[in-house]
């Protein structure tokens, strides 16, 4: 069988063993019964490729599919066809690698069985860093399906329509669905690293199923539909193409969500002799961190996957990478482990990295700060990742790429009294002061680090000690750095404030009793207090004051603060570097009220960073290229 596209014919090793995997299946592509799809996105774009990914039941039978991808929605001019399968140990989802296409494009595509078309999805390639373009994004996080649908992911459109936000990409940042109970849904199995294959092969289904929940509708009862209300992330998957991170929620939030942690250690750990693991045995060896794995990168569209099924065996791959796991023969703990860590171009404005602070990191502690944490032995990263972050940090500098943006599934601000021993603050501080340093040693200048978890809206400035030996405890400011923290989607926390109001927040801000990390929290830490006070360029801060959108002359704490919202954040770099962030979401709610309409998303806050002008222009003064500069500017 051959595929046609615009190129010619082409018959992928792909397309070949998943036709092969189909004659074998007794059964497969039930021609009796049209294929369901629940969903479609794209991920992890280069330049050249992206992951195309669905879902589609069929009765219980594999399905022979097509991803078709094409330059306009009618898909008058398909440019890539690429065979597959549906594959029953990965609950009937699929993915393959759209290759061979054009750098900073945008793309559709669907999935076909010949008879029935799945929905529409669209991505953006990446622009190559010698392209001096636009790129938008968002980011977000935390889906707890308690809160279901997301009414906040309005404004993302359907999978047909990218709506009103024209992103070039999103950042699916941690705890894409959560292992508890809501109303019509169990809580999955606990798994441990002691568990048998038997264990979580019985375990697997009910992960597989917490993220298909949150893909489709519910009910007012909380029962999963696929044909009533607002259809949970199922447009927010298809608008846009993502780019997806594993946090604790995805690992059972239990002893699995430090995969670098010694097998006998509990969690949180209060044997000082586990803090750091050097047994050479580690979490994310075992079958059932494999198996937590395996759900959320079959659920999404990563080029990593794990094939195979617990009692089986399990085989990491990767749809990119000749290469599909982590070469570092003298770390153990990293290892032959899927690699979920990768940087990207996003134009000359901006290089993307994404890192993966759950694989590898040392045991959650029962204390939060302190000698333990401070111990310079503890990692989130591991060595060989830690490396290669601090290679990739000065490759994005040496390309000449203007901002950094780097995304943690973990906040690093100097937080921890009201955060926990899991922050990088609270637990890792040595790492986390290691990292900061590299980048002010390196004059790595306009550096974002994206993060959620902390289910509050905030951007701080970071600190970092210049001599933690000599000076311990004496913080400077990283120059050009700071963090947003944003979300959640929907997620406990927010849906305790009940008063939305302008006053309440005020009041939460700087109240040292409140249940968030607010100023007082991060000022007892020695942080600055939120917001990017005295930050380079900072222009153009507006707040949303109940209903009312402030210009502030004069920007504050509370201009960069919102721990009532449910929303994600973006941030749009224009050709020259100039980065506009805004902040968008709806007052929280109630856990288990299934809303089945929303409120519209309201941007909450937002601001700009504007760069300095190349020499060249500057040298011309308020001559012809300074004019042009500033009406730019102005524009």
């Amino acid at each position: 069988m051959q595929i046609k596209n615009t190129s010619g014919f082409r018959l992928t090793l792909l397309a070949a063993t998943a036709l092969a995997a189909i004659v074998a299946v007794p059964g497969a592509g039930n021609a009796n019964i049209a294929p369901v799809f629940d969903a479609v996105a794209a991920g992890d774009m280069t330049s050249s490729d992206a992951i195309l990914w669905t879902r589609a039941a069929n009765g219980g039978s594999t399905t022979a599919l097509t991803a078709q991808v094409a330059t306009d929605a009618a898909f008058t001019h398909i440019v890539d066809s690429i065979a597959g399968s549906t594959v029953a140990a990965n609950d009937y989802t699929m993915k393959v690698d759209a290759s061979g296409l054009a750098s900073n494009t945008h793309y559709y595509y669907r999935f076909t069985d010949g008879t029935t078309t799945s929905q529409v999805g669209q991505f953006n390639t990446t622009p190559t860093s010698n392209q001096a373009t636009g790129f938008k994004i968002a980011f977000t996080g935390d889906a707890d399906g308690r809160f279901r649908p997301y009414t906040s992911l309005a404004g993302f459109g359907t999978a047909a329509n990218a709506g009103s936000l024209g992103l070039n990409a999103v950042v699916f940042l941690g705890d894409t669905m959560y292992e508890t109970a809501s109303t019509g849904s169990v809580a999955v199995p606990t798994l441990t690293p002691s568990s048998t294959a038997a264990a979580a092969q019985a375990a697997l289904p009910t992960y597989n199923q917490k993220y298909l929940e949150n893909i489709t509708g519910v009910t007012a009862g909380g029962a999963s539909t696929s044909t009533a209300g607002q259809q949970g992330l199922q447009s927010f998957l298809g608008a846009t193409g993502s780019y997806t991170v594993l946090d604790n929620h995805e690992l059972g939030n239990k002893i699995l969500q430090s995969g670098g942690a010694p097998l006998a250690a509990s969690s949180p750990n209060s044997n000082t002799a586990f803090d750091v693991n050097t047994t050479g045995a580690y979490n994310n060896q075992t079958v059932a961190f494999q198996t937590t794995e395996k759900a959320a990168f079959n659920y999404h569209p990563t080029a990593v996957d794990v094939q195979g099924t617990p009692t089986t065996g399990l085989t990491i791959t990767n749809l990119l990478n000749a290469t599909p796991t982590v070469v570092a023969p003298g770390d153990s703990r990293s290892n032959g482990t899927a690699q979920n860590y990768f940087s990207r171009s996003w134009g000359h404005s901006a290089t993307y990295i994404q890192l993966d602070d759950r694989s590898y990191r040392d045991v959650r502690l029962d204390v939060v700060g302190g000698a333990r944490a401070d111990n310079v032995g503890r990692t989130m990263l591991g060595a060989t990742q830690l490396q290669w972050f601090k290679d990739a940090l000065s490759a994005s500098k040496a390309s000449g790429s203007i901002w950094t943006v780097i995304s943690v599934s973990t906040p690093i601000d100097q937080t921890g009294g009201n955060q926990d021993s899991k922050s990088w603050f609270g637990g890792y501080q040595a790492e986390r002061n290691t990292i900061m340093k590299y980048i002010a040693d390196n004059n790595i200048d306009h550096v974002v680090f994206l993060t959620t978890d902390d289910h509050e809206m905030r951007t701080t400035q970071l600190q970092y000690e210049a001599d933690p030996v000599g000076h311990p405890g004496v913080f400077s400011l990283v120059p050009g750095a700071f963090q947003i923290v944003t979300g959640p989607l929907g997620a406990g926390g927010p849906d305790a404030i009940t008063d939305h109001s302008f006053a309440n927040i005020q009041n939460i801000l700087n109240n040292s009793t409140t249940g968030v990390d607010n100023n007082p929290d991060l000022i007892a830490h020695g942080d600055p207090a939120i917001g990017l006070a005295g930050f380079h360029g900072l222009d153009n801060v507006v707040r949303n004051k109940d209903g009312v959108l402030v210009n502030e002359t004069t920007p504050s704490s509370i201009d960069f603060f919102a721990p009532d919202k449910f929303g994600y954040t973006t941030l749009n770099f224009d050709q020259y570097g100039n980065l506009r962030v805004e902040t968008w979401g709806v007052d929280s709610y109630q856990q288990n009220t299934f809303p089945t309409t929303g409120q519209t998303p309201s941007l909450i806050m937002g601001f700009s960073i504007e760069v300095p002008e190349p020499a060249s222009i500057a040298l011309f003064g308020t001559g012809l290229l300074g004019l042009a500069a500033l009406r730019r500017r102005r524009a």
